[in-house]
């Protein structure tokens, strides 16, 4: 009883974050353009969420060595209306954040512009250079299914990636985004190691336990590689802790 108990309190814990501190969070993990042309449409992203885009293209791997971490989006230029779109969720929009990063190598400041419903709340700090940058935009708390869009703001390419956002009222804090952030690809999946993508390159400590809560793993990543060869086929509950801060996952093994 107790083990089930465990079970679901992690679960009903994982829907709370899901549903209340994080109104939405993408990966772009789904995201299925590939080569190098820009291109118009859509995919169904993390959640279920459905993503328009507008002249855009894959993130063209991680080559100029920026720590983009999996799949990433590219937007082409403001010229183009080169832009990404989403709805919020019931829950409206507290607060957002994304990464940037700058696409090919070309001289050029890059920066985005964030709108909701139409109205601009704010563009990101420009840069020209290959680190990682964060674009937070706090207290919008616009309540409601609203109207989510990322454009291209100059005429050079800009790489986005992990968009999350809150729920109307509730406060998005920088820090804590930059700690709790967390997926795992692939997901489901049939290979002998899972990817852990965090936002900060810290030590992270992995439980796995099985549907009965019983622990079936526990170890500290330094890398991002997790070695599931010893777990069976089934659903296990995920639990990541890095810098006091825990948050919980879902992980099918088939």
């Amino acid at each position: 009883m107790k083990k089930l108990y465990f079970l679901l309190s992690i679960l009903i814990g994982l829907t709370s974050v899901n549903n209340i501190l994080a109104q939405g969070a993408e990966t772009f993990n789904n995201l299925t353009l590939s080569g190098n042309s820009y291109t118009d449409g859509s995919f169904t992203g993390d959640n279920g969420v459905i993503w328009n885009y507008t002249q855009c293209r894959d993130e063209n791997g991680d080559n100029n060595s920026s720590g983009i971490n999996g799949k990433a989006i590219m937007l082409r230029r403001i010229s183009d209306n080169s832009a990404i779109s989403t709805q919020s969720g019931a829950n409206g929009v507290g607060g957002l954040t994304l990464k940037l990063y700058k696409g090919f190598t070309g001289g050029g400041d890059r920066q985005v512009e964030l709108f909701v419903n139409g109205t601009s709340y704010g563009t990101s700090t420009a840069f020209d250079d290959f680190t990682e940058h964060i674009f937070t935009v706090p207290n919008i708390n616009i309540m409601g299914d609203v109207l989510i869009e990322i454009k291209n703001n100059t005429g050079k390419q800009v790489i986005i990636d992990d968009v999350t956002w809150s729920a109307s009222g509730q406060t998005l804090s920088t820090d804590k985004f930059e700690t709790t952030a967390f997926s795992i690809f692939p997901n489901p999946t049939t290979q002998n190691f899972v990817t852990i993508k965090t936002t900060k390159n810290q030590p992270t400590t992995v439980i796995a336990f099985d549907i009965l809560g019983k622990q079936v793993l526990k170890t500290v990543l330094k890398t991002n590689r997790l070695d599931i060869s010893e777990l069976n086929a089934g659903v296990y509950i995920i639990q990541l802790t890095q810098n006091e801060t825990t948050t919980t996952k879902k992980l099918v093994i088939q």
